[in-house]
């Protein structure tokens, strides 16, 4: 009998796919110009990673982090899997 993973070992999980996907959107040109209105490019230094039972979330390194529950990462990652490009907001309202 699969034994279920806890919460830790599943934001773990969550969060080194969630890293993969915002490190390629960090390294495509087409995903991450820099536009005249913002100065700066939507991703960089981005990553995500699972800490005990939430996982965060960072898009420009100097502007903090975000922490999401497991279940709203889960639902980001799969958004994300599906083909999807953006930030977590926009899957989550």
């Amino acid at each position: 009998m699969a034994k279920t993973p806890t919460k830790t070992a599943r934001a773990a999980e969550i969060g080194a796919r969630l890293d993969a996907h915002l490190k390629r959107f960090e390294k495509d040109p087409k995903i991450n110009h820099v536009d005249e209105d913002r100065r700066l490019p939507p991703f960089y230094m981005a990553g995500a990673a699972g800490i005990r039972h939430r996982v965060f979330v960072r898009y420009v390194s100097f502007q903090g982090i975000t922490y999401l529950s497991v279940e709203d990462a889960a639902r980001y990652l799969a958004w994300l899997d599906a083909g999807h490009v953006g930030k977590h907001w926009k899957v989550l309202k």
